[in-house]
C-alpha cells in the first residue's frame, strides 16, 4: 500500500482563537493544497484517518466544499481521498448519526470515500478502517481514530488508561502497519518491522501549539519507507495574547470569590449574596463580568 497519510484536519468555518489569519478558509484550503501536491509527487491517494472537520455546528458549505473541491483535484491525477469519522465528526459519537453529519453529506460526493473503498492496491480482508465508535479488527493494515502517544512520558497528568503506540501493536498481534488520528501530536514508532503512524494537527490550532511543526506521512508499506513531510503553517498567524488577557480575568474573579467568605451579609440567595457583595467592588469589569456568568447560569 502506498500514500499521503493525514489526519485531524479539524476543518471549521470560525477562526480558532489562537489564530489572526486574514482568510481562515484560505489557510485551510492551503493547507489541503499542499497535501495535494504530495500526492501528485508521489502518485498515490490520500488517507484521513478522522476528524476531517471541527464540530457539525461550525461546518458551513463552503467548508464542506473545501474537501469536495480537495476530492475532486485528488481525481483528476487519478487518486483518491479516504476518510473515516473521528470523535469530533459524529453527532454523539455515534456513528448511526453519520447521515444527520457534515462527514455523511461529504461521502455522498463522488470523490469522497471510506478509506476501505478507496484502498485498491491491497486486499480489503487485510485492512480494518472503521469509525471512530465502531470495532477494530485485528488485521494486517489497521486505520484508527482512537488517542495513541508516542510513550508513557507523553501521557498528560491525570490521564488513566493511556493507550501507547507500544500498548496498541500488543493488542493488534496480526498488524503491521496502524495509522492513528486524535492525538494532535505526529510521530512514527517502529518495533521489530511493525509502525504506529500518528500524523497529528493540519493545522496549529491551539494556542500551546507554536512549538508544533505540522506534518503529513508519506509510506509505502512494500518498500517499508515512512518518510515526513512538512506542511507550511506559518506561526506569524498565531496570536497568544488572548490567554493573558483570560488569565488575568480568572485572578479577578477568584479575588471576589474568596472576598465572599468574608462576608458578613449573607442570605439564603445566592445570587442576591453576589450582588450584595458587588457593591462594594470597584473594578466595573469584574463586576459585569461576574453578573455575565451568574445569569449566564
Amino acid at each position: 500500500m502506498k500514500g499521503i497519510i493525514t489526519a485531524d484536519w479539524h476543518l471549521r468555518a470560525t477562526r480558532p482563537q489562537c489564530r489572526i489569519d486574514d482568510d481562515w478558509i484560505l489557510t485551510q484550503k492551503n493547507a489541503l493544497n499542499q497535501i495535494k501536491k504530495y500526492s501528485e509527487k508521489y502518485d498515490c491517494n490520500v488517507y484521513c484517518v478522522g476528524d476531517v472537520f471541527h464540530a457539525n455546528s461550525d461546518v458551513t458549505f463552503e467548508v464542506q466544499n473545501l474537501v469536495i473541491d480537495f476530492a475532486n483535484e485528488l481525481c483528476t491525477h487519478g487518486h483518491c481521498l479516504g476518510i473515516i469519522a473521528g470523535n469530533h465528526d459524529l453527532p454523539f459519537h455515534n456513528s448511526e448519526n453519520i447521515k444527520r453529519s457534515a462527514i455523511g453529506v461529504i461521502l455522498e460526493a463522488r470523490n469522497v470515500h471510506y478509506i476501505l473503498d478507496c484502498v485498491n492496491d491491497e486486499s480489503q480482508e487485510d485492512i480494518s478502517a472503521p469509525n471512530f465508535d465502531e470495532e477494530v479488527e485485528n488485521k494486517k493494515f489497521i486505520f484508527r481514530h482512537v488517542l495513541t502517544f508516542p510513550n508513557y512520558k507523553a501521557v498528560p497528568f491525570g490521564v488513566v488508561d493511556a493507550l501507547t503506540a507500544k500498548d496498541l501493536l500488543e493488542e493488534n498481534t496480526k498488524a503491521k502497519w496502524i495509522f492513528t488520528g486524535d492525538y494532535h501530536r505526529n510521530f512514527h514508532y517502529e518495533k521489530k518491522g511493525r509502525h504506529v503512524i500518528n500524523p497529528g494537527c493540519l493545522l496549529r490550532q491551539a494556542s500551546d501549539f507554536e512549538d508544533y511543526q505540522p506534518v503529513v506521512y508519506f509510506v509505502d508499506t512494500e518498500k517499508e519507507i515512512v518518510e515526513e513531510l512538512l506542511i507550511n503553517d506559518s506561526l506569524e498567524n498565531m496570536d497568544t495574547k488572548y490567554i493573558a488577557v483570560r488569565n488575568e480575568r480568572e485572578e479577578r474573579i477568584s479575588a471576589f470569590v474568596e472576598s465572599l467568605s468574608d462576608s458578613q451579609i449573607m442570605t439564603l440567595d445566592f445570587v442576591e449574596n453576589v450582588e450584595k457583595s458587588l457593591g462594594s467592588v470597584d473594578d466595573e469589569e469584574l463586576k459585569k463580568t461576574v453578573k455575565e456568568l451568574i445569569y449566564e447560569c
